[in-house]
């Protein structure tokens, strides 16, 4: 896994680009900050620390966490500096779900969403327990099993449900 820094003014964002799902919640929340097309894709000193975290703090995979070394409180997403990240960068446990069954939906051209509480077990037999996924239907992902967006790409088709409008930001 590998987990990249972003430096800000109060605050450190973490990127794990395994973990993430392309939902774009970070996109649409703060645009100037999350550019897939630019390099480098996260300018965490474009917002400020409270504003970050709250956007970060809605990231359903986990794969966006921070660090707040302003003093602010931690949300979430948030850990400090001599904490373990895991916590931060775990889905919310199933109690927060009142123990329903997880459901797959084959998104319409892209992958399955799986809505948990689910537990991934990797290769390692590692097991992670999610509330989200998004597994790769078309063979395309270099993150295999889960989605990576090459669906796109590769201009995979299939049949499927459209997937839901995106929060307003």
């Amino acid at each position: 896994m590998s987990v990249r820094d972003y430096e800000g003014n109060g605050i450190v964002v973490h990127w794990d680009a395994e973990r993430c799902e392309h939902s774009g919640r970070c996109v649409v929340g703060a645009p100037e900050v999350f550019d897939p097309q630019g390099r480098p894709w996260i300018t965490a000193t474009a917002r400020s620390a409270e504003d970050l975290a709250a956007v970060i703090d809605v990231c359903p995979s986990g794969a966006l966490s921070y660090t707040r070394t302003d003093g602010g409180a931690h949300g979430r997403r948030g850990h400090g500096a001599d904490e373990d990240p895991a916590a931060a960068r775990r889905s919310d446990p199933p109690a927060a779900t009142g123990g329903a069954a997880a459901s797959i939906t084959p998104r319409q051209n892209g992958p399955l969403a799986v809505d948990g509480p689910i537990t991934l077990v990797d290769a390692a037999g590692v097991a992670e327990t999610h509330e989200r996924l998004f597994l790769c239907r078309c063979g395309h992902s270099g993150t295999k099993p889960r989605c990576d967006g090459s669906h796109k790409r590769v201009g995979f088709t299939a049949e499927g449900v459209a997937p839901p409008p995106r929060p307003p930001g």
